[in-house]
């Protein structure tokens, strides 16, 4: 068989001769296995590449008409084989990289929700802790969004008064807030 040239040898190999495939595969293998390699910097697979397409070379053996160069068959095929390796690869990393970014995203959303309604529910019982008009008042202003003046009138208060215990409130709260995240955070 190794003093027949590649047409022969497909000819036989259409006509399923084993031995004409072994010769094929013997004078191929080693020079695709390396240039596999040196493109995708991985033996096994390197070698996954060639021996699929000396696979699909058996499989289609009926099928193939190949009249001048088998070689350049072969390189193209795995040319065509080392870039649809080289895009899967490239792919299932994007989706990797989508789905720990989502991933992140979502643990990050999820962290600062929790974090907020922690602060949130912190905030409401330090404002139940208030003396009853300020307390009333910083809920008007914050919780209705009552302007100064809307709040004295309700409250048949002064303006000063409303901004003096507003002012009072909110220093209050601003030392405990910061006394909690100080010790939230260390």
């Amino acid at each position: 068989m190794k003093l027949y040239n590649d047409i022969i040898l497909i000819e036989l190999l259409k006509c399923d001769n084993m031995s004409a495939f072994d010769e094929l595969y013997c004078r191929y293998w080693e020079m695709l296995y390396d240039i596999a390699y040196k493109k995708l910097k991985d033996q096994e697979d390197a070698k996954d590449i060639v021996h699929d397409i000396f696979l699909q070379l058996w499989n289609n053996r009926t099928s193939l008409n190949i009249y001048s160069s088998f070689s350049g068959f072969l390189f193209i095929t795995l040319k065509n084989k080392i870039i649809d390796k080289q895009r899967l690869t490239a792919n299932r990393l994007n989706r990797i990289n989508e789905i720990a970014k989502a991933s992140t995203v979502y643990e990050d959303t999820v962290y600062d929700q929790v974090y907020y309604n922690e602060l949130n529910s912190f905030l409401n019982e330090q404002v139940d802790q208030l003396p009853e008009k300020m307390k009333e008042i910083y809920r008007l202003s914050r919780e209705e969004n009552l302007s100064i003046e809307e709040i004295s009138g309700r409250l048949s208060i002064s303006s000063q008064t409303v901004k003096n215990q507003l002012s009072t409130a909110l220093k209050r709260l601003r030392q405990k807030i910061s006394q909690h995240l100080c010790s939230f955070l260390f």
